[in-house]
């Protein structure tokens, strides 16, 4: 039997958080730097790299108390690492806010996602295609996931002439595309770039989809905004099934 397709929430991937705060009036980035091992380069970089291991994360401290948390993968690892970046530097004696007192805004959330067929779509493919690969199952396919095709498994094949497209990867003619998404909206340019870049009103982020179905999304400052604007492109090309 075909696997149940997977939810939008599932098939989404959050692949960087960028977060900002601030935890002190001032903070001397020499002493930081010595006291807690920290790269420092200022005539390269006016703050201090700070970085935590599990989550991988890093932290940029500046003279002014601010802060910049990168890498996280979700709002709890952005915690994680000021939290431990702030017991640090209070162990050295190097005096900031109480956690307490310490806000923390998300900036950017960055996510990856794949367009699918649903799964009432009756179509089938129009020919052999080996971009989109798939697995013998009982009763029929199933797409392979990314880490099977990173792997290499060995039962992956592309999909055949006359297969349903039913929950495959959907794979899309971007200069088709350009043409039924709105004008002022996209910037398609193959030679500089290989996605289509589009920009949403509501939620405010960037979409960049790619020929494979794949996205990219930018600019969210919260995970529903990117499921949101998911629900929307899906939507969107509804009408080019």
């Amino acid at each position: 039997m075909r696997a149940p397709m997977k939810s939008d929430e599932e098939r989404l991937t959050v692949v960087n958080v960028v977060a900002s705060t601030r935890v002190a009036e001032e903070l001397d980035l020499p002493d930081i730097a010595i006291q807690l091992n920290c790269e420092y380069e200022p005539e390269q970089f006016p703050g201090v790299v700070y970085r935590v291991v599990d989550p991988k994360l890093a932290i940029l401290m500046f003279r002014s108390g601010r802060a910049v948390c990168t890498g996280g993968k979700n709002k709890d690892n952005i915690h994680t690492g000021i939290e431990r970046m702030i017991g640090d530097l209070r162990a050295a004696g190097i005096e900031t806010w109480e956690l307490d007192d310490v806000e923390i805004e998300v900036q950017n959330m960055v996510a990856t996602y794949s367009l699918h067929y649903p799964e009432d779509y009756f179509g089938t493919a129009r020919m052999d295609d080996n971009h989109t690969r798939v697995i013998d199952v009982e009763g029929g396919i199933r797409a392979a996931t990314d880490e099977e095709v990173e792997a290499e498994d060995p039962r992956i094949r592309g999909i055949r002439e006359g297969e349903p497209l039913a929950t495959m990867p959907r794979r899309l003619n971007l200069n088709n595309l350009t043409f039924h998404l709105p004008f002022d909206k996209v910037e398609y340019e193959p030679e500089q770039f290989p996605g289509l870049i589009y920009r949403l009103d509501y939620p405010r982020v960037v979409c960049l989809i790619f020929g494979s179905g794949k996205m990219v999304i930018t600019g969210a400052r919260d995970k529903s905004e990117i499921l949101e604007a998911v629900q929307f492109i899906q939507d969107e090309l509804a009408d080019l099934l």
